[in-house]
Order: C-alpha cells, then sequence, then structure tokens
C-alpha cells in the first residue's frame, strides 16, 4: 500500500485507536494469503477505501461466539465486557472463541461499535481486550497487544 493509500489507512486507523503498525499484525493474524487483508481488517470498502457503513458488529461477534454452546452471547452481553474488560464465568468459552477464531474484521468492528454506543474511548476498549486476551492465554494475543 503506498501513494494516496497511506494517508486513508493512517486516518482509518486513528479512528479506531490503533496504529497502522498494529493494524498490520491483526492483517497478518487474519490472512497470511488475502494481500486485502490489511483493508478488510480496517472495514474498509477495497474499492474506495471508504469505511463500511455501520452493521451490526457487536451482534456478529455475538453469533460468531455462540457456535456449539450452550448459552447464548448477546450483543448487549459483548459491549459489557468489551466496556468493562470484565468476563462473565459463563461467557468464558464464548470470548475464548472470539479471540482466538472470530474472524479478526469482526473483532475489530465491534471495538468501533462498542466504543461508539457507550461512549467509552476506544483506547480503552483496546486496553480491555488486550488485558483479556493477556488473561485468556488468547493463541492470538500477541494480535490484540496494543503496546509493544
Amino acid at each position: 500500500m503506498k501513494g494516496s493509500t497511506e494517508p486513508k489507512l493512517t486516518t482509518r486507523c486513528a479512528a479506531l485507536g490503533i496504529a497502522l503498525r498494529h493494524a498490520q499484525r491483526l492483517a497478518a493474524e487474519n490472512s497470511r494469503t488475502d494481500p486485502q487483508s490489511l483493508l478488510r481488517v480496517l472495514g474498509l470498502d477495497i474499492s474506495t477505501l471508504v469505511p463500511l457503513k455501520p452493521r451490526r458488529w457487536l451482534w456478529m461477534a455475538a453469533q460468531t461466539s455462540s457456535v456449539s454452546y450452550r448459552g447464548t452471547l448477546t450483543p448487549e452481553v459483548v459491549l459489557t465486557i468489551l466496556t468493562t474488560g470484565e468476563v462473565p464465568d459463563d461467557f468464558s468459552a464464548h470470548v475464548g472463541h472470539l479471540l482466538n477464531e472470530a474472524p479478526i474484521p469482526i473483532v475489530v468492528m465491534a471495538v468501533e461499535q462498542a466504543a461508539q454506543q457507550s461512549g467509552t474511548p476506544i483506547h480503552t476498549i483496546w486496553r480491555n481486550v488486550e488485558r483479556i486476551a493477556n488473561e485468556m492465554q488468547s493463541q492470538r494475543k500477541a494480535a490484540w497487544a496494543i503496546t509493544e
């Protein structure tokens, strides 16, 4: 990515509360074979480089994480987990699945939606994700790390 693309990437990273280097780590973890992975992780339309229209990202994160589990994670619980950094015991497996298995773009966009919906600074939510990933010994904890 070069030329006029880089300012758009930097602007989008700033909106998501992450450094470009962090976005590149997430993209690498998301897909080693998809050349558009960085754009997907940043929630940018591949052809226009414009942020995707708002969607129900918290709902998608909840649905993705509720597969094969008895209890159902709701968008409201995902919002609470992201904004507080506290994972109820009943949902540990769900959150583990979200951090280890869910498509990274869904998690990134859920973080953005959580910040917008709750008024919580996005940087705080990213710190919560990093802390939860560390506490749960996530396989992707390096990707979720916002600190170097």
